[in-house]
């Protein structure tokens, strides 16, 4: 074969053989450094390369090679493949056998024998029976299934994990920063934990696969806590998504339903939402326009409570349906999942992240090269007759032009936070582990509790406040000799299947049509109501409170329930500066298509009108005002921070303290970009008022929470003492350093 592949002889012969029927020449540069550090090197390793780059090959080609040389040795090996959805296990695992059977006879029988296994809520028992019997080879996982797996197994954990020698972790933006990551987190501290008597000492690696990560110093040492290894980085520098400006195509406008359905006439495209509610109204919308023009309805739905079966037609559509198609999505295919060769991705409303673009962005042009997004801002631009001030500055533009901002200007993408003090969590570990290993002395159990690296920050002190209010919960007991064990109530919750996901679940109710799971929601209608799922109008038929069961039938009505309820998480702190930044940079601009090309003449139109409103106004440069065609009480503040800024600013308003220093009689958070105040006090007064308060509150942060004032946002903070709930919200919530920045900006103006 004619190639210059420095690693190729290095590949077994089924991975030759699927290079040479793909006619690949060549592997891209970063393939061939992932491979050497695969092959090469101990420590682990961050893949960051683009979308449909290639990182699948780059981190197999060298696992499956290194496995198959291991097996034809007759020595077991293991590979465990963490993903964050079971959509993603299903395609990836399909690729890899198609890899692994590339040249052979045989449908059944892989040229290399090794095993490809999914495992999650879907795949049959017959299948997981057989990994059980021999677990070698690829085990393709989500970290709720690894939890089940660690809980209800642990007599063999030994004999599956004793074998591991590669952790892949795709996508791994998606864990860093949230609960999930730090469950996996504890998972993989567990499983090395369960290693620690093998002869040779030999710690599995962990590879990061991601398309989407800002700070890859942050991925790096994400990857390594808990760990003795280091993390090396292989990044591709040729397909990052958007690293030069002519393979992107950008557009921004004002849009009806009617011009939007134009712009996914005759198109393969996905169409972007920012919750479940508008992809159905946008499906609905769409298709029932395109059946009163006579023409065919392409639009399907894709969201996380639609049923399986419907996103995998809608899915299957997309990869290998012919002529034009829609899917209206929120996150569900943001990530990896192949789905063909796409013409547009439409991005309804401004994305709530840079992240979210680039992952979305990155969705069109896998095989032209050339990635296309189009921005719809949906109904009126600036409301002229309002009394409002806030009305006469285009917000949703300008969140979506700074999103756009961010990434062609610096690249940048949000770093992820990760929770300080994760409390909730550490009642989740603490009762897996008495569950899967039984009793432990308080020493015993604390010493693998703070081997968990998601923990470093958890004092002794409030670990033992936890236990001892869990036990007074019922959640653990004590045994006569004083060992822990889980308490009638603990039992309750670790038995029941919820208990494998860290996130907050959702009580979800099937949809039921003629016999076939069309959706599930979260919020159950009235009988005989009209709502939307699946993207068409439903009439509800009957309820089933027991089952959980909504039985429905089609209907050309229209109804008005809104099933599925929540919003974004807020915006980083550089979107708000970066919106401020265009009002103030810009508001005496002359041209401004030049500076912003991507913007349609109707949003030039609605930016131009909006700089005048701030420029008359004084809004991007004062952070107090007062508008001149309102009451004189009523006062706009701008604090120019993120959400958890803004967060922290709304817990200062809302201390009854605080509330009546200030002569509040009413605010309320606008856009997540400002307070829309009613005050007592004039301005010059207010303004000095709320100085002092956030200069005191920044030097003593835990005087202004209140705890009754606290709801619960992760799992489970019902089961924390008053005391760790307010350490949580206090470390993992809030951002004191805006009321610094706040108070010198009040003292500024």
């Amino acid at each position: 074969m004619n190639t210059i592949m420095s690693v190729y002889s290095r590949f077994t012969p089924h991975i030759r053989e699927y290079i040479y029927r793909k006619k690949w020449k060549t592997l891209y540069t970063f393939q061939e450094e992932a491979a050497k550090e695969i092959f090469d090197n101990k420590d682990h390793l961050l893949i960051a390369a683009g979308t449909a780059s290639g990182k699948t090959e780059a981190v197999f080609f060298p696992l499956l090679s290194i496995l198959e040389t291991l097996f034809q040795a007759g020595e077991k090996a293991l590979v465990l493949y963490i993903s964050p959805l079971k959509a993603l296990i299903n395609d990836q695992a399909q690729r890899l056998e198609n890899i692994l059977f590339s040249g052979s006879d045989s449908k059944e029988t892989p040229l290399s024998g090794l095993g490809i296994w999914r495992w999650h809520g879907d795949v049959d028992s017959s299948s997981k029976k057989r990994f059980m019997e021999n677990p070698q080879g690829v085990l393709l996982i989500t970290p709720e299934s690894l939890e089940a797996l660690l809980l209800r197994r642990p007599g063999e954990l030994g004999r599956i994990f004793n074998a591991l020698m590669f952790v892949v972790i795709d996508e791994v933006h998606v864990f860093m920063g949230s609960d999930r990551g730090s469950q996996l987190m504890c998972q993989l501290n567990r499983i090395q934990m369960i290693q620690a008597n093998r002869k040779n000492n030999y710690e599995f690696r962990r590879l990061g696969l991601s398309a989407t990560l800002g700070d890859y110093k942050g991925g790096q040492r994400w990857l390594s806590q808990g760990s003795s290894l280091e993390t090396a980085l292989v990044e591709d520098e040729a397909g990052k998504t958007g690293s030069n400006s002519k393979y992107l195509g950008l557009a921004l406008d004002y849009h009806d339903i009617h011009s939007l359905y134009n712009q996914c006439r005759n198109k393969r495209t996905i169409i972007f939402t920012n919750s479940r509610l508008e992809a159905e109204e946008c499906a609905i919308s769409l298709g029932s326009l395109a059946v009163s023009l006579g023409e065919e309805n392409i639009f399907q739905i894709h969201h996380g409570s639609v049923s399986a079966l419907l996103r995998d037609e809608a899915e299957e559509q997309l990869k290998t349906g012919e002529g034009p198609r829609a899917v209206c999505a929120t996150a569900t295919l943001e990530l990896g999942i192949d789905i063909g060769d796409l013409d547009r991705i439409i991005q309804i409303g401004p994305p709530w992240s840079v992240s979210a673009f680039v992952q979305r962005l990155g969705r069109s042009g896998r095989r032209s090269g050339r990635a296309e997004m189009y921005f719809s801002i949906i109904g009126s631009r600036i409301e002229q007759n309002s009394t409002r001030l806030s009305h006469h500055i285009p917000w949703e533009l300008l969140k979506t032009m700074a999103v756009i901002q961010l990434y062609l200007e610096e690249k940048w993408i949000e770093p992820p936070m990760e929770k300080v003090l994760p409390f909730s969590l550490l009642v989740h570990q603490t009762l897996g582990i008495l569950a899967s290993l039984g009793e432990h002395s308080p020493h015993e159990l604390s010493r693998r509790i703070f081997s968990l690296a998601p923990f470093k920050h958890i004092s002794p002190e409030d670990f033992n406040l936890l236990l001892v209010w869990l036990e007074q919960c019922a959640c653990i007991g004590t045994t006569e000799e004083g060992t822990l064990i889980l308490g009638i109530e603990g039992e309750n919750i670790v038995n029941h299947y919820s208990f494998y996901p860290v996130f907050p679940g959702e009580v979800n109710f099937r949809v039921i049509q003629e016999g076939r799971e069309i959706a599930t929601v979260n919020f159950v209608p009235d009988p005989q109501s009209v709502f939307v799922a699946g993207g068409r109008y439903l009439l509800v038929k009957s309820i089933d409170p027991i089952r959980r069961e909504i039985w429905v039938s089609e209907t050309e009505d229209r109804g008005n329930e809104r099933l599925w309820r929540g919003r974004g998480s807020g915006m980083h702190k550089r979107i708000n500066q970066t919106i401020q930044r265009i009002l103030q940079e810009d508001a005496g601009h002359s041209n401004l298509k030049a500076a912003y090309p991507y913007l349609s003449e109707t949003a030039c139109n609605s930016l131009e009108a909006g700089l005048s409103n701030a420029r008359k106004h004084g809004i991007g440069d004062r952070v107090l005002i007062q508008s001149q065609r309102e009451e004189e009480n009523i006062l706009y503040l701008f604090p120019w921070t993120g959400n958890r800024g803004m967060r922290t600013i709304n817990a200062v308003l809302g201390n009854e303290k605080n509330k009546k220093q200030l002569g509040l009689l009413y605010f309320e958070e606008m856009e997540d970009l400002f307070f829309l105040i009613e005050t007592k006090l004039g301005i010059d007064d207010f303004r000095s008022a709320l100085a002092g308060i956030c200069q005191a509150a920044a030097a003593s942060p835990q005087d202004i929470v209140q705890q009754n004032c606290i709801g619960y946002s992760d799992k489970y903070d019902y089961l924390l003492p008053p005391q760790l709930l307010v350490k949580q919200y206090t470390a993992n919530i809030l951002d004191y350093s805006a009321l610094e920045e706040l108070h010198y900006k009040l003292m500024e103006q």
